[in-house]
């Protein structure tokens, strides 16, 4: 990679956290079979700001700057399908740029759930500079078991969170860290349960029609919480596990509590 865009890199590490959105939704027909859908975009400001970086230290040729030509790299896709189970292809790559927003939307598709393993902290890295730029440690992946129309989720995440949790006091809130914080404003992210005929039963924390969430932060609520945003610096999480636990009730955050989640469609 070129020194200019391992700069402009950091430059997404550092600054565009707070841009970032990231929506995941798990689509399951009644026979097995299903889609994985990630839709990843970027704020149009924060991509202008490192293609000026580029710019400014010596990109060549006019070539792109932007990271979401990473995004929408096929042959990148085509990898993280062999890694997401047996069987799992990439059915489509689209772009997204609404002006205010760009991106991509990568469709994978599976035979058989039973088969894959998805990780959904993995795939928010999959947005960042990667493992030469510190990349984040891999999550636990989610597990599938489904037959007889019934679909068992197994988080280990969630039951790890259940080890470390969180102290009940609520601590003071730290200005200086609480001003820093406001550079997360905007981001947004998501991952999803969807069955199109229809949900029977469901012991889902959070659950509307045809639709399980599973995960789901809005990052502007958080920090308008100064003492749940307290308790989250407090708690200092290193894990998935321990995120889900210390943003388990704060209002804008959605975490799905159980270490087996059910459904049953109809």
């Amino acid at each position: 990679m070129k020194k200019w865009m391992m700069a402009a890199a950091a430059v997404l590490a550092m600054m565009a956290t707070s841009c970032i959105e990231h929506h995941v939704t798990i689509e399951l027909n009644k026979d097995g079979s299903g889609t994985v859908t990630e839709e990843s975009t970027l704020s149009a400001a924060t991509i202008a700001m490192i293609e000026q970086m580029a710019a400014g230290l010596g990109g060549e040729g006019g070539e792109a700057a932007d990271p979401t030509a990473d995004m929408m790299d096929k042959a990148k896709a085509e990898e993280k399908a062999k890694t997401m189970g047996e069987g799992v292809t990439v059915k489509s790559i689209e772009k997204i740029d609404d002006g205010a927003r760009k991106g991509a939307k990568i469709t994978y598709a599976f035979e058989d759930i039973n088969k894959v393993k998805y990780g959904f902290g993995d795939s928010l890295n999959d947005m960042g500079p990667g493992e030469e730029a510190g990349g984040a440690d891999k999550s636990e992946p989610i597990e599938f078991s489904y037959a007889d129309g019934v679909l068992t989720v197994k988080n280990p995440n969630i039951g790890k969170a259940e080890e470390a949790a969180a102290d009940e006091e609520v601590p003071e809130v730290d200005p200086g860290a609480m001003a820093q914080a406001q550079m997360l404003k905007g981001m947004k992210m998501s991952m999803k349960l969807k069955c199109p005929g229809g949900i029977a039963e469901t012991n889902a924390t959070h659950h509307e029609g045809d639709t399980v969430t599973l995960i789901s932060m809005d990052m502007d609520k958080l920090l308008e919480d100064p003492a749940a945003f307290a308790k989250l610096q407090k708690a200092q999480p290193e894990s998935p596990a321990e995120m889900t636990e210390a943003l388990k009730g704060v209002e804008g955050v959605k975490v799905d509590a159980n270490e087996e989640l059910k459904v049953t469609l109809k």
